[in-house]
């Protein structure tokens, strides 16, 4: 009887010691999560994780969304690590990199999509991440400029063609009646340096995104024209991807669709927790020009309540190239954009 029970010690040591050691190191790309049922037993789930690089134009306050989806773990709630964010430098360069199966995603404006499709790539937009016309007109004297007709015989310094601060402006005055070569005189400077002419007496305007617009405010400028209030319709930019991602990983791709339409809600709920991730990954910028910056933008909707990408918005930024020349066919929204992933 003692040698049976001596027996049935070792058996139950033994599955004990098994059981311990089940987990041989190999779930590389999966993380287990142990959850209470009802009843109190342990239910033990697999999540499968999967890792992404997100493809950017560069580090910037627009694709804020995405900053906040990684810092609030509502990518990882869906099962996904964001791996590498990596800074292309231009659009179709971020574009590319999907294509080429680098990125999973890329973030920048849907004309890209256009763009590559009219030279036989394949890429599709999924969602807005900022909309709206995030472009501002800035001086040092605002009093008497508050329409177009008011910037005729003024210098005005804006990024370099085709950056959408330039293309609106141009847009604008197009608009409006105003000849760009004999009524105004604009000045084109390297993206982010336009403060710099207008602070230094060399243009009476300038035209500027965040946070060059808070930087200029701070420094005792005024703003004179908001482009947010002509095109509050506006892809400006998009969650793209390649056809191949969307067929071979359609539930990824709907887990990251959704983990930015979390953050966009988080934005709007959260204000100031959204200033302080902004500022975290800005840390660089003065934090009161971070935070009037997040705060201009959501006020402005940039960052959209719903990250919908409709047939008009995508129109209207596609418009915006075919008037500056950058677009010379046709294109249609539903060969380029495919909603079914939006929760």
């Amino acid at each position: 009887m003692r040698k049976l029970k001596f027996v049935t010690l070792i058996m139950v040591v033994m599955v004990v010691l098994s059981a311990c050691g089940t987990n041989n190191g190999n779930n590389q790309g999966t993380s287990t999560n142990t959850n209470v049922t009802n009843n109190g037993a342990d239910a033990t789930e697999s999540v499968i994780t999967d890792k992404i690089t997100v493809s950017e134009v560069y580090h910037n306050l627009l694709y804020l969304p995405l900053y906040v989806a990684n810092e609030k773990g509502f990518l990882a709630e869906n099962g996904i690590e964001l791996e590498t964010i990596l800074a292309a430098g231009s659009g179709p360069a971020a574009l590319a990199s999907v294509m080429s199966g680098e990125s999973t995603f890329s973030f920048h404006g849907p004309e890209h999509v256009a763009f590559a499709r009219s030279n036989g790539g394949e890429a599709v937009s999924l969602s807005i991440v900022s909309g709206s016309a995030p472009v501002w007109a800035v001086a040092k004297d605002g009093s008497g400029l508050s329409k177009p007709e008011d910037f005729i015989g003024k210098t005005i310094v804006t990024g370099i063609a085709p950056t959408s601060s330039n293309s609106l402006l141009r847009k604008l005055f197009a608009d409006n009646g105003i000849d760009i070569k004999n009524d105004v005189t604009i000045t084109e400077v390297q993206n982010g340096s336009e403060l710099g002419a207008i602070l230094a007496g060399k243009a009476d305007i300038a035209v500027v995104y965040e946070p060059q617009l808070d930087q200029g405010i701070a420094q005792g400028l005024e703003i004179v024209y908001d482009f947010t209030k002509d095109y509050p319709d506006f892809a400006f930019a998009t969650i793209n991807s390649s056809p191949k991602v969307l067929a071979e990983q359609p539930e990824l791709v709907k887990r990251f669709v959704a983990s930015i339409e979390k953050a966009l809600d988080f934005i709007h709920e959260n204000a100031d927790e959204t200033k302080e991730i902004a500022k975290q990954e800005f840390p660089t910028l003065d934090p009161s020009v971070v935070e009037g910056a997040v705060q201009r933008m959501i006020d402005s909707e940039v960052y959209p309540h719903d990250g919908d990408l409709t047939p008009s918005a995508f129109q209207n930024a596609i418009d915006m190239q075919k008037f500056i020349g950058n677009l010379k066919v046709d294109v249609n929204y539903e060969d380029m954009v495919d909603t079914s992933f939006m929760p």
